[in-house]
């Protein structure tokens, strides 16, 4: 017999995939769009769905169950809501370009956090697991909602936790910075739950990996005395060994959800293909991506060093960045390379770490079929357009090398490609080159480009369903603006999974009975 659940405010099923991960049957799901509501069903035949209002259900006719995952929009706290903006007249309508969206998706959604508390009020559930953007705890009424735990005989904890940071050997991450908070508020007699984040990174103290443990800046914003913020603003990771310091976790780069077999349209194509030209401020944003992102690098052999006390021999290399100053005198020995971005070794196995080659030995081979893969990134990069200019700090591009930025309700992102003028590219990691011919024609350097000579697009809501880290498969129903939505406004799989698992491990429900279920 399965634990049960309740999902309010379920979108298309981010939290019901992870809450069944973890060994839940989610017996109703509730939202109010009925989109949303379709993609759902589509997903979770066995679920009951209600599409309406939350605030006008009538909560005696819903199931008691063990749990209440609600997921409240506060669409005033957070652009991540997708709610309407004045539009940027130098961009693009990139809704124009997807599919309509109907107002009654951007409507309605300001359901309170007084609704899971209605529900508690009448089923007294085991565990409550509330999710919400993090700017919630700003709430001028959170401590009122708060004591109402209290007065229900709840315990009530949080934590804060970025997406990019869950994950383990059943659970693999989401490829995405996702800041949120949740609230894992048990009955009195249920155990209270490890909410600890403990991703695992590399300590060069210790000189192995580590679960790595939150550390909480001074001035960190608190609840109730619980810290609340986000990574690297509020709080770091350190080693969990005494003074050894900060240490940064393993994530999944943003490479890894994106298609790249869909290149896009080259920017000084775009209106032979029915395009509207980009905005001077989007020109801007790639062109200083292209000079801090996408710039190859010229590596030369440098020698070798002998350290006269250990015997030990090592070689080194020096690195020149090829648009900024001439290459060293080209000698008859093959010395010389071109790095276009960092390569690293990626693990095949279900936590998918990266291992940046220039961080010493790859992981130890096993006989477990974790095999390792040496990835080179094609100079790409994810640039944001939610207004700002290229130049903020931090920058609105990022390398695919590290996680999406958090994915919104609205398509927002792009993805940009660096090609070389004039001649047909093939990726490093292709099969084969083209024919070579008698004359020299062939070259890895790449000369400076253009903006003109790159390939953009926007990133695609399946895409943005992969940073979430839904399933391949998993049925996004509607048009590309309403995917889009969808995507953006889901929980992350990966966290609700994990949540899932503590709950469970809360109410005896541990691994041992998940490996039987999924058996049975």
């Amino acid at each position: 017999m399965s634990l049960t659940a309740v999902d309010y405010f379920c979108g298309m099923g981010g939290s019901s995939s992870g809450l069944v991960e973890a060994g839940f049957e989610v017996q109703v799901a509730l939202n109010h769009w009925s989109r949303a509501i379709e993609t759902h069903s589509a997903n979770h035949p066995n679920t009951e769905h209600l599409c309406a209002d939350i605030q006008q259900v009538d909560v005696r006719y819903l199931p008691k169950a063990d749990l209440l995952w609600a997921s409240p929009i506060c669409t005033e706290l957070s652009q991540a809501g997708g709610r309407k903006k004045p539009r940027d007249h130098d961009q693009p309508g990139l809704w124009e370009e997807h599919g309509h969206v109907p107002a009654e998706a951007f409507e309605r959604t300001r359901v309170t956090f007084w609704e899971v508390l209605r529900y508690a009020e009448v089923h007294n559930p085991a565990v409550i697991l509330v999710e919400n953007v993090v700017e919630a705890a700003d709430w001028h009424l959170i401590g009122t909602w708060l004591h109402g735990w209290t007065s229900l005989g709840y315990d009530v904890q949080l934590v804060c936790v970025s997406a990019a940071h869950v994950g383990g050997e059943e659970n693999d991450p989401a490829a995405q910075w996702r800041d949120r908070i949740y609230f894992g508020i048990t009955r009195k007699d249920v155990p209270l739950l490890d909410l600890e984040p403990r991703p695992l990174a590399w300590c060069e103290k210790c000189g192995r990996d580590v679960e790595a443990r939150q550390w909480w800046k001074p001035r960190a914003k608190r609840i109730n005395g619980m810290p609340v913020g986000k990574y690297g603003p509020q709080y770091l990771y350190v080693c969990p060994e005494g003074d050894h310091g900060p240490v940064e976790p393993y994530v999944a780069p943003a490479a890894s959800v994106i298609d790249w077999t869909d290149l896009g349209v080259r920017i000084g194509d775009r209106e032979a293909h029915g395009l509207r030209d980009l905005g001077p401020k989007t020109m801007a944003r790639i062109k200083l991506g292209l000079q801090t992102i996408a710039d190859p690098v010229l590596i030369g052999a440098g020698g070798n060093t002998w350290d006269a006390a250990s015997g030990a021999k090592n070689s080194y290399l020096r690195a020149w960045p090829l648009l900024e100053s001439p290459t060293p005198a080209q000698v008859t020995a093959i010395q010389n390379g071109i790095a276009m971005s960092e390569p690293f070794v990626t693990m095949s196995r279900k936590h998918g770490r990266n291992h940046p080659v220039s961080a010493g030995p790859v992981p130890t081979f096993s006989a477990g079929g974790f095999h390792h893969g040496l990835t080179i990134p094609p100079g790409a990069f994810v640039s944001a357009h939610h207004g700002g200019y290229a130049t903020a700090d931090p920058s609105m591009n990022k390398p695919v090398t590290e996680p999406l930025r958090t994915q919104t309700a609205q398509l927002n992102k792009s993805l940009v490609i660096p090609y070389r003028k004039g001649a047909k590219p093939y990726p490093a990691t292709a099969d084969a080159l083209s024919t070579l011919a008698t004359r020299e024609q062939h070259a890895l350097l790449q000369a400076a480009i253009e903006v003109e000579d790159c390939y953009f697009r926007m990133l695609k809501p399946r895409e943005a369903a992969n940073a979430q880290r839904f399933a391949r498969t998993y049925v996004i129903t509607g048009n590309q603006g309403e995917q889009q939505m969808q995507a953006g406004n889901a929980v992350a799989v990966n966290v609700a999974s994990w949540l899932g698992r503590r709950a469970g491990d809360a109410l005896g429900w541990g691994t041992s009975h998940r490996t039987h279920q999924t058996a049975a």
